[in-house]
């Protein structure tokens, strides 16, 4: 069969058609010849890319630039090229690189050679793929008989992106231990996109923290009670772990890492679920997670294929998967929503079958808008609904279920969205908090934004379970008791009067808060809030008289809108006058593809874009106190004199949604990994009072706890 299609509609070669490193500068040459067919004038050939490459768009008119494309024939017509997304279907709609044939034709054995990243006039050559894929394709389509109906060539050529070197190390332990047990010190390398990477087998341990542990045969052993940290070492890479606690018996609830919410090739991913899976359990060290293919392109073949694949990963005490997938409807209709169920084998309820007519319409899918979904879900029972934001955002103050929806996802690769959480409450609903990562690369749990359509690297959830089980992981999510992260394992407790995380109190007069984080780099500070407004802010000694401090920090963040045009664009720069540059350093910036561009003694150039997230330089000065600094970028302007800025912060917003920039005097060094506050409050009478603590590390990493909701009698 594929013989006729390909003695028909022709075959394509690249060269070279060999592994590539993530990030890679290419030439690549893909040569179609036409089949039996041939060409007629008006057809077109496209090649075209999943949704979540970040290969680099070509272009053709600069001839010693990066990513230059020429495109050649031995047939009598004339080409016509360019780049057009969105020409394709979905997932292969974002990058499109679309060739017309014009005045004339192809006959049998013509070719057409495209040549991506053309070296031969100087330029360097064209940025593949950043991320990690086993099977990557270039999909090259042919319309030979100008019908407007391109098909896919089954030569469509495939090769592996691997890792590049490492640039650092991650290790990765339980947030929690028992004295006398033993734990394996995961140590992965990360290349500088984030990929998981190989490295020396020679590595060096060493313990630190108020806690007692030895490291044996590559695992920490707990002997007393204590907070410790595991520094490894390997030549010059070197990395600390995140904080463990370890106690002397088993705490009531255990801490367990995940992440719920990622996608595969079956729909808009990248990768299969066996390599989705493998790599959240030995890769990313993940203890639960989730599959969340979008519904409308889902087949039943692949919900089919998908749970199979999840029974056979599934482990209650190592590795726990909740079967689920997203109800993808547009916001009009409610928004995304992750759906995740108890037990096997579950039904799926679409929210419509537009990629999928050919599975006929029921009674029970689809189910239209999401307040339907909602009904047949408690009508099935052991499933749950989270609303979230990524292409389509969840409209919850139309669409809400008390029954079904216990949490909001504030934050993913798409970016934060705090709002999500301030609506709910504005509603007077009671949520928790997760992080996830809707990741489209094949990372669940270790996903970051590459130098693609994403913003920021993904999150975490972390939560207080009993037991690692579904069953019981699932209950802890029910009662929200959870809290979420920008990915760094931070250590976060939160309770008032013996309420914790998520729950509610009965209260009668005033109440006490007590609140801890152990954090994964040096804290910056941690907030106790009521709503939106900030009771309190615990910060560490060093943020005492600084006023003389030689560094400030410049900061900046927020959205244009909630949809998906939500990306700001910042690229700008930061002067100085009176004073000069010393030294300067970026955070909290998620890809290596934005940062400072250029530097001097008085100015700073970067390229920058948020998405609800905040991005930052620390400037050293010389003068601490004399001169000016200039904050230019297409967003809006700040100015700022040294002399007036003391202790404070200098804020100042441009509309959008949150768009602001603080400048702020900062500690030149900070080394305080904990922070903890008690604070006692008199809730307000007669209404339900809503307390939650977010707490923030100088590397701009982040962590908020489900909110204490309390009922002041």
């Amino acid at each position: 069969m594929n013989h006729n299609i390909d003695e028909r509609l022709g075959k394509v070669v690249l060269f070279p058609q060999e592994p590539v490193t993530a990030g890679q500068l290419m030439e690549w040459t893909l040569t179609y010849t036409a089949g039996s067919y041939g060409v007629d004038e008006g057809g077109m050939l496209m090649v075209v890319q999943r949704i979540a490459a970040d290969i680099q768009k070509p272009q053709f008119e600069f001839p010693d630039q990066p990513a230059y494309t020429t495109v050649v024939t031995n047939a009598d017509c004339r080409l016509s090229y360019r780049f057009q997304p969105k020409q394709y279907k979905r997932p292969w709609q974002k990058w499109c690189l679309v060739i017309d044939i014009k005045d004339g034709y192809l006959r049998p054995g013509d070719s057409i050679s495209i040549i991506l990243g053309d070296r031969s006039k100087g330029s360097p050559g064209i940025r593949a793929q950043t991320f990690i894929e086993s099977a990557h394709e270039f999909r090259v389509l042919i319309d030979p008989t100008n019908a407007a109906q391109p098909r896919r060539l089954p030569s469509s050529p495939t090769f592996p992106i691997i890792a590049d070197k490492p640039i650092g190390l991650k290790c990765i332990m339980p947030s929690q231990m028992i004295t006398g047990e033993s734990k394996k010190i995961f140590v992965v390398g990360v290349d500088r996109w984030g990929n998981p990477a190989s490295h020396s087998s020679d590595l060096a341990f060493r313990v630190m923290g108020n806690g007692g542990a030895v490291v044996e045969n590559g695992s920490l052993r707990g002997k007393s009670a204590g907070t410790v940290y595991v520094e490894v070492s390997s030549g010059r890479l070197i990395c600390r772990s995140n904080p463990i606690q370890i106690f002397e018996n088993k705490p009531e609830h255990m801490r367990y890492w995940g992440d719920l919410h990622g996608q595969t090739d079956s729909t808009v991913g990248t990768g299969t679920e066996e390599e989705y899976f493998t790599f959240a359990r030995y890769n990313a060290c993940l203890d639960f997670t989730s599959h969340q293919g979008n519904d409308f392109q889902l087949t039943d073949e692949d919900w089919a294929r998908l749970n199979r694949t999840i029974t056979k990963h599934h482990k209650n005490g190592e590795f726990v998967i909740f079967p689920g997938y997203e109800w993808s409807g547009n916001t009009s209709a409610g928004g995304d929503h992750n759906v995740l169920f108890l037990n096997d084998e579950p039904p799926i309820y679409r929210s419509s079958h537009w990629q999928v007519p050919e599975i006929p319409e029921g009674d029970m899918t689809p189910a239209h808008p999401v307040d339907d979904l909602f009904d047949k879900l408690k009508k099935l029972g052991g499933a749950m609904a989270i609303p979230h934001v990524g292409g389509r955002y969840a409209n919850i103050r139309k669409y809400f279920d008390p029954e079904i929806e216990h949490l909001v996802e504030i934050l993913s690769c798409h970016g934060v969205f705090e709002w999500l959480l301030w609506d709910a409450i504005d509603e007077g609903y009671k949520v928790g908090i997760v992080c996830n990562s809707d990741g489209h690369k094949g990372r669940p749990g270790a996903e970051g934004p590459g130098a693609g359509m994403f913003g920021i690297t993904g999150g975490l959830t972390c939560v207080l379970a009993k037991e690692q089980t579904r069953k019981a992981l699932f209950e802890a999510l029910e009662a929200r008791r959870c809290f979420g992260t920008t990915g760094a394992r931070m250590n976060l407790s939160f309770e008032a009067n013996g309420a914790i995380m998520g729950e509610e109190l009965r209260s009668i007069g005033e109440i006490t808060i007590k609140a801890a984080v152990q954090g994964t780099a040096p804290l910056e500070a941690l907030f106790l809030m009521n709503d939106q407004e900030v009771l309190h802010i615990e910060r560490p000694p060093a943020f005492q008289n600084i006023q003389n401090s030689s560094r400030v920090r410049i900061s900046w963040g927020g959205a244009r809108i909630r949809g998906r045009a939500r990306r700001a664009t910042w690229d700008g720069t930061i002067q100085v006058s009176g004073t000069k540059i010393l030294r300067c350093g970026i955070f909290a910036f998620d890809s290596p593809a934005e940062g400072i561009v250029a530097q001097n003694e008085t100015r700073v150039t970067f390229k920058s874009s948020t998405v609800g997230d905040v991005d930052g330089i620390d400037l050293f000065l010389r003068s601490a106190n004399d001169g000016t600094i200039h904050f230019n970028s297409p967003i809006g302007k700040v100015k700022v004199d040294l002399k007036e800025l003391g202790n404070d912060t200098v804020e100042k917003g441009f509309g959008g949604l949150d768009l602001r920039v603080l400048v702020q005097r900062y500690p030149e060094h900070l080394e305080d990994c904990s922070l903890s506050l008690e604070k006692t409050i008199l809730p307000p009478n007669g209404k339900t009072a809503t307390y939650l603590v977010k707490a923030t590390q100088e590397d701009g990493q982040t962590a908020w706890a489900s909110p204490i909701y309390v009922n002041s009698i």
